[in-house]
């Protein structure tokens, strides 16, 4: 499966935010996590672009980037999740 551009752009951005990003086959569908003094996001390759997608949106949505230049097609997707959440709450 090809990735998407989006797709593309998260992982860049981890990248930029020293973020390692694993990709491989287990169960459950995957997230961020922090192991020692290393974050990583280890996400299910087996899972659709879009889900993949999602997956980065929900995690990335609680970090602070008012000092870090994201792209805007990102920062769209990640303001519409925090709305999302704070009409949840």
């Amino acid at each position: 499966m090809k990735k998407t551009n989006i797709l593309t752009s998260f992982e860049k951005l981890c990248c930029d935010l020293a973020i390692v990003v694993k990709y491989d086959r287990f169960f459950g569908r995957g997230g961020f996590c922090r192991l020692r003094d290393q974050s990583y996001f280890i996400i299910n390759e087996r899972l659709s672009n879009e889900a993949k997608e999602q997956i980065f949106v929900d995690e990335l949505s609680g970090f602070d980037f008012t000092t870090t230049q994201i792209p805007s097609q990102l920062k769209d997707l990640l303001s519409k999740e925090v709305m999302q959440q704070r009409q949840s709450d």
